[in-house]
């Protein structure tokens, strides 16, 4: 039986941060995916694209770390976007009501043209999640 694991890789870009998150961000797997988030610096003009097409299963813990480090880019006046691609997961996201707090995208360069336009309003705040 594979074990599993959270893996997370940050490409710094001109103007925002590329965030790629893989495997299942569950209780007990995401610690150090976890601490790295929280060691980032949100100085970037833009903010943050969080790519999740690699995740293949998400929990309240996994949300968690998701809503915690959105609160910490945010209140740097900095934006967020979440990358799901695989409909299971962008379920979960809507079954979690994540989707009415953070624009979805489902690949690159939609997300980066949501992050740059900044015109989406969510139907909840981060503090109302």
């Amino acid at each position: 039986m594979e074990s599993k694991q959270a893996t997370i890789k940050i490409e710094k870009r001109s103007d925002y941060i590329s965030t790629r998150i893989a495997g299942d961000l569950e209780y007990g797997i995401i610690e150090d995916v976890k601490k790295v988030l929280q060691s980032q610096k949100p100085e970037t003009e833009y903010g943050y694209i969080l790519d999740m097409q690699s995740v293949t299963n998400i929990d309240s813990t996994g949300f968690g770390m998701i809503v915690n480090f959105a609160k910490k880019v945010l209140s740097k006046e900095k934006r967020i976007v979440i990358i799901v691609a695989d409909e299971f997961i962008r379920n979960l996201f809507s079954i979690s009501q994540c989707d009415k707090v953070f624009p979805i995208a489902r690949n690159e360069s939609e997300a980066l043209h949501l992050l740059k336009e900044n015109n989406w309003t969510g139907e909840l705040s981060i503090n109302d999640y």
